[in-house]
């Protein structure tokens, strides 16, 4: 797409020239782990044997409740940043580079992928920062079975296509707003129900049945699990690898769709 890479480097040089931008963005992810994994420790209310075994159902073999939920954390953590993609198109909009875009001889589309490229790009040292942060804080990430290089893969695969999924399906939303605060207002609106209505932060078996069946549908949960499941596991079984395809493909099929049909209707829609 003509003009992509350009656009894409743009926004990426805005993010590491915006101090307060930059460093807020790597730091965020040691709150996330500290304060979610600390602010929502079941297994602290469970002991003895009997104890041990309820926490050990409940966090799906996992040794301790930070190494279950960093999988749902660094899902979340992608979600959100992936959901504000779409303020940049705005930004531009309301501060004047969308009109020169658009008199440009650049495809409309490459407007809308820089942002959600460049916002995909901005997560990936925040998982890394956020891995690190668990891995180190007192009774915290614990790869018990190892963890391969097959095992990042999933992890950051999972990541990846998360955030196009959301960074997608906001930045077509973007495109038909001017105000700033209906944006904000949209994602004050959908990023809770999607974070707890899904398994990033609550196994199933914690959950209301009603709860726990809606949740299965959600593409925050697939995310969740799939990169879980490799953390706790290490080395995966032959059913096991089978479920991570069904996650992950999910996730592919879903993403593909979200950016077909953001092509088509920038193409069509995005106006100064």
């Amino acid at each position: 797409m003509s003009g992509l890479w350009p656009l894409t480097v743009r926004e990426l040089k805005k993010w590491v020239r915006n101090p307060t931008f930059f460093f807020t963005g790597l730091i965020q992810p040691i709150f996330w782990i500290a304060l979610f994994g600390s602010a929502f420790d079941i297994t602290k209310f469970l002991s003895g044997p009997s104890g041990s075994a309820a926490a050990s159902f409940l966090l799906d073999g996992a040794p301790n409740y930070i190494t279950y939920i960093v999988g749902g954390v660094l899902t979340t953590m992608g979600l959100f940043t992936a959901m504000f993609a779409g303020t940049q198109i705005i930004f531009d909009r309301r501060l004047g580079p969308m009109g020169r875009f658009l008199s440009s001889p650049i495809r409309r589309s490459s407007i809308v992928f820089s942002k959600i490229i460049s916002s995909v790009i901005r997560i990936l040292p925040q998982v890394v920062i956020l891995v690190v942060a668990a891995y180190l804080i007192p009774n915290g990430l614990k790869f018990v079975h190892g963890f391969t290089i097959v095992d990042v893969l999933v992890m950051a695969t999972a990541i990846i296509l998360i955030a196009f999924i959301f960074s997608s399906i906001f930045s077509v939303i973007a495109t038909r707003m001017t105000n700033m605060q209906s944006i904000f207002g949209i994602v004050n609106l959908v990023n809770l129900p999607l974070m707890f209505v899904s398994y990033a932060m609550f196994s199933k078996a914690m959950m209301a049945d009603w709860l726990g069946n809606i949740a299965q549908y959600n593409p925050v949960s697939w995310s969740a699990e799939a990169i879980r499941t490799v953390i706790i596991n290490g080395s995966l079984t032959s059913s096991q690898w089978v479920q991570e395809g069904r996650w992950l493909g999910a996730l592919a099929a879903l993403a593909a769709g979200l950016l077909l049909l953001t092509y088509y209707l920038v193409e069509k829609e995005i106006r100064d």
